[in-house]
C-alpha cells in the first residue's frame, strides 16, 4: 500500500488562510499523544501565528514599513510551518489518518474544500458585516454575538448581543470602521442552546 504524505499547500495560502491553518495545526497538535515533542514548540508556532495575524491587520493601512514587516513575518511563518509539517510527516510514517490528526492535508489526494460552517464577510455597506452559519437541523433561532478588540478572557463575559434571528444568516450594521471585531454564533434548538462557534476575527471598514 502506497504511503501517504503531507502536502505543503499552506505555503501558497493567503495570509488570512495561513493564520487559520496555523490555528488549526496548533489545536490539533495540542495534547495529541501522537505528537508529544514537536520539532517546533507549539508556543513558538502560536507566537509567530499571532504575530502574522497582527501584522496583517497593521498592513491594512498600506504603510510601507508595515507591509515589509508582514512579508518578513510570513516568510518566518512559512519556515516554522514547513518544519512542523516535516515533523508530522515523519511521525505519521505514511499513515494518512495520523497526518490529518496533526492538522495537515494529504498529498496523495488533497481533501476537497468543505462547506464553511461559519463565515464572516464585509457587508455591502460601510461598517457592516454579513454572518452566515450552516443551517442547524431543528434550530428555532440563532444568537449572534460580537466583541471589539481582543477576545474576552472569560468565555461568557464581554460579548455583545448583535441579533437573534430565525435564519442562519444576519447583517450587523453600525459597527466602528477600521476596528477589529470577533464574531460568534450559537443555535437554539428544542434540546437547548448549543455551544458558541469558534470566534472569527474581521476588521470592519
Amino acid at each position: 500500500m502506497k504511503k501517504e504524505t503531507v502536502v505543503f499547500d499552506f505555503l501558497k495560502f493567503k495570509v488570512t488562510e495561513k493564520v487559520e491553518c496555523g490555528n488549526n495545526v496548533i489545536e490539533k497538535l495540542t495534547d495529541n499523544p501522537k505528537f508529544t515533542t514537536p520539532d517546533v514548540a507549539l508556543a513558538d508556532l502560536k507566537a509567530k501565528n499571532d504575530l502574522l495575524q497582527s501584522r496583517s491587520i497593521a498592513a491594512l493601512s498600506g504603510g510601507k514599513e508595515a507591509t515589509i514587516l508582514l512579508h518578513q513575518t510570513e516568510e518566518e511563518w512559512n519556515e516554522l510551518m514547513r518544519k512542523e509539517a516535516k515533523f508530522v510527516d515523519r511521525i505519521a510514517d505514511g499513515d494518512g489518518a495520523v497526518i490529518v490528526s496533526g492538522g495537515f492535508s494529504l498529498a496523495k489526494q488533497p481533501a476537497p474544500r468543505t462547506h464553511v460552517e461559519f463565515s464572516v464577510e464585509l457587508g455591502d455597506k460601510s461598517s457592516s458585516v454579513t454572518l452566515r452559519h450552516q443551517a442547524v437541523e431543528g434550530a428555532k433561532s440563532y444568537i449572534w454575538q460580537y466583541c471589539a478588540g481582543d477576545m474576552p478572557a472569560i468565555e461568557e463575559s464581554g460579548w455583545t448581543l448583535g441579533q437573534v434571528t430565525t435564519k442562519s444568516s444576519v447583517v450587523l450594521a453600525g459597527l466602528a470602521p477600521m476596528t477589529k471585531y470577533w464574531f460568534r454564533v450559537a443555535a437554539v434548538t428544542a434540546s437547548g442552546t448549543s455551544t458558541f462557534s469558534t470566534p472569527i476575527m474581521q476588521v470592519v471598514i
